[in-house]
C-alpha cells in the first residue's frame, strides 16, 4: 500500500503528517509542526521530517498559503518557492500535488463533524447552494466551493488581496492610515493578525485610544490584543476587536455576494476559534447583512466558524488519499 504524506504550509508554520484511511475515516499519524523562522526553506523541513519519521512516502499533497499555478507556488508571506515536480524528484515521491491552503480547508468540510463548527447564523439550509470560505491568520485566504446539487467543487481565490472597502467613516480613516504606510490597502492588511495590530496602532496614533504598558512588553502583540479585548481589561483592545469583527463580517459578506453562497459561509484560520465570544454577540451578523438590497438574502445564509485548527491538514489528507 502506498504511503501518503499530507502537509499544510502557512505563513508561520509547516505541519506534516502520515495519513491513512479506514472505514471512511481519515487518521493523522506522526504529526509534526515546525516554525518557519527556524528554517531557510521548505526542503530543510521536509528533509528533517522524512529523516525522523523513517518512512518512504510515495504520494504527497501539500496545502500552501499562496496562489498555486501549474504546480508551482511562492507562498504569499514567505521567501520560498515550491514546485511539485522538483519536490518529487528531490525526495523520491511518485507524485506530489500542491494546492492552495484554503482549498485544502474546503476539502476538509465533509470530514468534520458538527462539533467542529460554531454556528453564528443558522440561516436556511440548502443542499444545492455554493459555499464560501474565508480564513484569517497571518494573512487572509478565501475560496469558493461550487455546488452542482450533488457534489462540491472547491476552487481557489486570492480575494484576500483585493482592495479593502471601508464601511464607515472610521474605517475610511483606518484605510488612509494604512495607505500612508503601505501605498495600498488590501483586505488582508486589516483582516489578519497583523491587521488587528494595525487597527490597534491606528486607534493609539489617532488619539482614539490609549496605549498600555502590556502592549509594549508583549512579544506577540496580536495575541495580547485578543486576550485583553476578550477579558474586557483594556478598552482600546476591545474597540480594536470590534473594528476587526466589523471588517471581517464585511469581507465575508462581499465573498458571499460574489459567490452567491446560499450554502453558507465558513470562517476558518487560527484567529476565529480564539474569538468565538466576539462572534457570538450579534455584532458580526449585524454588519454581515448590511448590504442594502441584499440584506434578506444574506440573513438567510448559514454562517459558521471552523473550530478545528487542523482543518487545512485534514483537507490535504483527504486529497492525497484520493490520488
Amino acid at each position: 500500500m502506498s504511503e501518503r504524506l499530507a502537509g499544510y504550509i502557512s505563513g508561520m508554520t509547516v505541519e506534516l503528517a502520515r495519513v491513512t484511511e479506514k472505514s471512511g475515516r481519515i487518521h493523522v499519524l506522526k504529526h509534526q509542526k515546525y516554525n518557519n523562522a527556524d528554517f531557510s526553506d521548505f526542503d530543510s523541513i521536509l528533509s528533517l521530517y522524512l529523516r525522523k519519521s523513517r518512512i518512504k512516502f510515495d504520494i504527497a499533497c501539500l496545502g500552501v498559503a499562496g496562489p498555486v499555478i501549474e504546480g508551482e507556488v511562492t507562498p504569499t508571506n514567505l521567501p520560498w518557492h515550491m514546485a511539485d515536480t522538483r519536490i518529487a524528484e528531490s525526495f523520491g515521491f511518485q507524485r506530489v500535488k500542491l494546492i492552495n491552503d484554503v482549498v485544502a480547508t474546503a476539502h476538509s468540510l465533509s470530514q468534520l463533524g458538527s462539533e467542529k463548527f460554531f454556528t453564528i447564523n443558522n440561516g436556511l439550509k440548502t443542499s444545492s447552494g455554493n459555499v464560501g470560505l474565508i480564513s484569517a491568520g497571518y494573512g487572509l485566504g478565501e475560496a469558493l466551493i461550487y455546488s452542482d446539487g450533488k457534489k462540491l467543487y472547491p476552487y481557489a481565490s486570492e480575494g484576500g488581496h483585493a482592495d479593502f472597502a471601508p464601511g464607515n467613516q472610521l474605517e475610511a480613516e483606518l484605510r488612509e492610515y494604512i495607505y500612508s504606510e503601505r501605498g495600498g490597502v488590501e483586505a488582508e492588511d486589516v483582516v489578519s493578525l497583523r491587521g488587528l495590530q494595525r487597527i490597534y496602532n491606528f486607534l493609539i496614533d489617532t488619539g482614539e485610544g490609549t496605549v498600555a504598558a502590556w502592549f509594549a512588553r508583549s512579544k506577540d502583540r496580536p495575541a495580547a490584543i485578543i486576550e485583553k479585548a476578550l477579558s474586557g481589561k483594556d478598552s482600546t483592545a476591545a474597540r480594536a476587536m470590534d473594528i476587526f469583527i466589523d471588517c471581517c463580517a464585511s469581507e465575508a459578506a462581499n465573498l458571499a455576494l460574489k459567490g452567491m453562497t446560499r450554502g453558507g459561509i465558513y470562517i476558518g484560520g487560527p484567529i476565529a476559534p480564539q474569538i468565538l465570544t466576539a462572534f457570538d454577540t450579534g455584532r458580526f451578523m449585524d454588519r454581515f447583512v448590511k448590504k442594502g438590497k441584499m440584506e434578506t438574502m444574506l440573513a438567510g445564509m448559514p454562517v459558521g466558524v471552523i473550530i478545528d485548527e487542523t482543518a487545512p491538514l485534514l483537507g490535504a489528507a483527504s486529497v492525497v488519499l484520493s490520488m
